[in-house]
């Protein structure tokens, strides 16, 4: 995932670049009052989505970081690119409900793929009919193509191809294949390298895609669902790369796109409805805008020339609660689950906390409510694995949102250590975050902790925390993380698979030094397990041990709102998306 700060405007424009896009054939009476699956939705537009020739205004504070595929690592900005004009292999079905908005479902290809029976190797079969907006054929060479530009050291993509692909890496774990513009020039190495990526993602013809892995993955499926895995033209040339939207989608860009100012959607002709089982066509025109900040884009909504065919794709901020009630009717607003869990790692390796009832104790006097009552926004949680994600499971350790002192003090007394046990906490320096930890030094206190906030400067915050010297220093850590996609693999072995985090010098993100055999093993076997229902079983008992041991100790799971106007239709917000609009059905009423 990307690092995103909170408690500041920046947080609320990093974490909302996305959203999706209109769907005119849709009637509103099916959508907009979808409330299923942790959604609370206002709603005022009636009637039915308009015809083609109607318009939709959408406003973020931005800068995007890019239109390029393999650049595009935020979850939201994927999830307007997915909806209006980026297709992928595979991909996430728009829906109102939960359930549904993780249904991964053939894309680009005809089905979600066929894997041998060690999930080594993938095959996707590209449907008949998917074009770029030049009318030409998506082909597998393209899908290649656009894998290998994830390789090349100057594109910052998010690292599954890297990690996944059966090509050799070197020592220090970088590829040896050097991404296309390495496989130039006709020179024994270029052919060499070439060789790295074609045995790698093969093209036994042009419309059939064949991945080599270099280990068992069984949810390959989701994840060519990323940005990193989309096709890209092999004629398109790298020069002005980054923001050009060369589409396959139902929408494509009017004009260039102008970074921090934005551009306008159209219709792609070339798009196909009879090859795009996720997509409709929706309003004629996305007149998409940048440099607008979540209060102003409220004020447009409110006050604004077409405010009511417009939407905000950034979530609005707490302090603007009052604004949008006042508005009544001109506003509506739909309540999702955010990106981001916030949470402690515990150092295992601190004294203090050696014995797992002391951390246990810690863990039970934690008063999850008043922390996130004080960041302004959010609701207590007791995991990592959010309720997007289909190993969400049972609680751990609860004793309820202000937690038990009580309790603490019994598990406390059963550890035989003496209080006050005295600890200290690591934290970005930011006021809005040590005034929320802050509340749970009383509950700590209470149950025989004294615990001292210490804060490190905010610029450098997860770089300062991945130091080995910073985490020996203190006994707790606070961090946040989200999921690339839901799939509890690309949060717990992240964060506690020691094997690819610790180091002399460095502690990764394995901020609490969790090492464990059998976890690491546990992790192997899931990530392998094909059936999803098995995979998501295995990922919870998983979590549920790290919780049990107090590997981490989770405080709270951010909760956005999203707003429209009042002639904006089936407004839905999409967790599997970050929480952005979910414009694979948002449209404008007539």
């Amino acid at each position: 995932m990307r690092r995103a700060t909170r408690g500041t405007l920046a947080a609320l424009t990093t974490l909302a670049l996305a959203g999706a896009v209109g769907c005119s054939s849709i009637p509103l009476s099916d959508l907009t009052n979808a409330s299923s699956d942790g959604q609370s939705a206002t709603t005022a537009a009636s009637g039915q989505v308009s015809g083609p020739d109607d318009r939709l205004t959408v406003l973020a504070a931005g800068p995007v970081q890019a239109w390029d595929p393999q650049r595009i690592t935020d979850r939201r900005t994927a999830g307007f690119a997915s909806r209006t004009w980026m297709r992928t292999l595979t991909a996430y079905q728009p829906d109102s409900a939960l359930s549904g908005q993780r249904t991964i479902v053939g894309d680009l290809a005809k089905d979600t793929g066929t894997s041998n029976k060690t999930a080594t190797r993938w095959t996707f079969e590209i449907r008949p009919g998917v074009t770029w907006q030049d009318g030409s054929t998506i082909t597998c060479e393209d899908v290649r193509h656009g894998v290998a530009r994830s390789f090349d050291p100057e594109i910052a993509s998010s690292g599954y191809a890297l990690t996944y692909l059966d090509i050799p890496k070197e020592s220090d774990g970088s590829s040896t294949y050097p991404g296309p513009q390495g496989t130039k020039g006709g020179s024994k190495e270029a052919k060499k390298a070439q060789k790295l990526i074609n045995e790698a993602v093969e093209c036994p013809d042009s419309s059939t895609v064949v991945f080599h892995l270099a280990q068992p993955v069984g949810n390959f499926d989701e994840i060519v669902s990323l940005p990193e895995f989309a096709p890209v033209k092999t004629d398109r040339p790298e020069k002005g790369a980054t923001y050009r939207a060369f589409s396959s989608g139902p929408y494509r860009l009017k004009d260039d796109w102008t970074p921090s100012e934005g551009g306008t959607w159209v219709r792609n002709p070339e798009w196909k409805a009879t090859s795009d089982p996720l997509r409709r066509p929706g309003p004629n025109t996305i007149v998409h805008q940048q440099g607008v900040a979540p209060e102003d884009a409220l004020s447009t909504i409110i006050d604004g020339q077409d405010g009511g065919r417009t939407l905000a794709l950034d979530p609005m901020p707490p302090s603007l609660g009052d604004a949008i009630d006042e508005a009544g009717s001109m506003v509506q607003s739909v309540e999702t689950d955010g990106q981001l869990v916030d949470y402690l790692a515990v150092n295992v390796e601190s004294e203090a906390l050696a014995s797992v009832e002391v951390r246990r104790a810690l863990a039970v006097a934690t008063d999850r409510e008043a922390y996130a009552a004080s960041m302004d926004g959010g609701t207590a949680t007791w995991s990592l694995l959010g309720t997007a994600l289909p190993s969400a499971h049972e609680t751990v350790l609860d004793k309820g949102p202000h937690g038990s002192p009580d309790e603490a003090k019994r598990l406390l007394e059963k550890s035989k250590a003496d209080a006050p046990i005295t600890l200290t906490l690591a934290h970005r320096d930011s006021d809005l975050l040590a005034a929320a930890l802050e509340e749970l030094l009383p509950g700590w206190k209470e149950a025989g902790f004294d615990v001292t906030l210490e804060p490190v400067d905010e610029k450098e915050y997860f770089t300062a925390i991945s130091s080995r010297s910073l985490v020996d220093d203190h006994d707790l850590v606070w961090a946040n993380w989200g999921p690339d996609y839901p799939a509890a693999a690309t949060v717990l072995p992240p964060l506690f698979d020691d094997r690819v985090n610790l180091s002399k010098k460095s502690v990764g993100r394995d901020y609490g030094q969790y090492a464990d055999k059998e976890i690491n093993e546990a992790m192997d076997d899931a990530s392998g397990t094909r059936d999803d229902g098995d995979r998501a079983k295995e990922w919870a008992t998983i979590d549920t041990t790290l919780l049990e041991d107090v590997a981490y100790v989770p405080l709270s799971q951010s909760r956005l709102v999203q707003v429209a106007g009042s002639e904006v239709t089936s407004l839905v917000a999409n967790p599997v998306y970050g929480g952005a609009p979910e414009l694979g059905l948002i449209g404008v009423a007539e």
